[in-house]
């Protein structure tokens, strides 16, 4: 009778222990529909006008449509885009804070280059999908007596040290400071680099003349310049030309390969160490629904950047695997930084 008494007993108590769990499922689930509730701010580490920026906005345009809800940029320049990486690694991970940032400059490039960082590449982010893609433009200022990249590497074997290229913020930045940087060693050149905080005013400096030659992806930051004549593009990275400037012959075309940058560069979204599982899922299936959509593409086709998804997992070991693939170039290079 007592055998009975405790099966009877149970009943109940098991009864609401699928009840307490069915609620807790009920509310994991609303959870993961209700995120986000709030703002999103997305942190991009360079100045308003470069192809982080416009790309970055774009997203967060896309995605604030596809949420219901507003994704606010906000640009962190400076320190070789430390300072907004910084920012993030330290923000409460609840999913509001979120970095728009270069895969392989900010996980496999930097911790290669700078002595220290104030964050673990490896440790205080929460990958969770690659963005875009886009090939790399190599341009010049239109009063430099080049055409071509044989012509512009005559030019400074016949001038070391007096041409210059600027970058989107010192060390490590991808392509504006590591594509000039591995053009030098490929080819035994002496050029100076003249470091800025962020593309845009790196831009402005090549049209008026004060620098001679960057590189940057895509031509969007650079589309007011080069219809002005200020600036012309004489080289692109990968293996075919540009659809939109069909014109621009390749670097391996021209006789200069430079086979690490046929990918060009690559961005992704990036929260803090610790997010939680459901906010990183609702994302990242928001953006594989707008990196579907002709006008995102559109968007990105006029900079001449094309959408690239990735499941969270997917950018995670794309991160892992940078510094495998940059580590031993970086050491040909010989750069380092403070």
């Amino acid at each position: 009778m007592f055998d009975t008494f405790l099966t009877i007993t149970k009943r109940p108590y098991r009864a609401a222990l699928a009840a307490l769990g069915l609620s807790l499922g009920l509310a994991t689930a609303a959870s993961a529909q209700s995120y986000p509730a709030k703002p999103v701010q997305m942190v991009i580490p360079f100045s308003v006008g470069g192809p982080t920026d416009i790309i970055g906005r774009e997203l967060a345009k896309a995605l604030s449509e596809e949420l219901n809800q507003q994704f606010v940029v906000e640009n962190k320049p400076g320190a070789s885009g430390t300072i907004a990486t910084s920012f993030v690694a330290r923000a409460k991970p609840d999913g509001y804070t979120l970095l728009f940032h270069e895969v392989a400059a900010t996980f496999g490039i930097q911790p290669e280059v700078m002595s220290s960082l104030p964050y673990d590449v490896r440790q205080d982010f929460t990958p969770i999908g690659l963005a875009a893609r886009g090939p790399i433009f190599l341009l010049v200022n239109d009063a430099l007596p080049v055409t071509n990249l044989k012509e512009l590497i005559a030019l400074a074997k016949e001038k070391p040290g007096v041409l210059t290229f600027g970058s989107a913020g010192g060390a490590g930045q991808l392509p504006t400071h590591i594509g000039p940087e591995l053009f030098k060693v490929k080819q035994g050149l002496d050029i100076l680099h003249v470091p800025y905080k962020g593309t845009g005013p790196a831009l402005i400096d090549l049209a008026a003349g004060r620098v001679s030659f960057m590189m940057t992806t895509g031509t969007g930051s650079a589309k007011a310049f080069l219809d002005a004549g200020k600036i012309r593009a004489i080289a692109v990275t990968g293996k075919t030309r540009s659809e939109r400037m069909p014109e621009v012959a390749t670097f391996l075309e021209q006789g200069v390969p430079i086979p690490e940058l046929n990918e060009g560069t690559g961005w992704g979204l990036f929260g803090p160490a610790g997010m939680p599982e459901n906010a990183v899922a609702r994302l990242n299936a928001a953006m594989q629904k707008v990196l579907e959509s002709p006008q995102l593409r559109a968007s990105f086709a006029r900079l001449d950047i094309y959408p690239a998804k990735s499941s969270a997992n997917e950018l995670g070991e794309l991160m892992k695997t940078e510094s495998t693939t940059w580590k031993p170039l970086l050491a040909k290079m010989n750069i380092k930084a403070g």
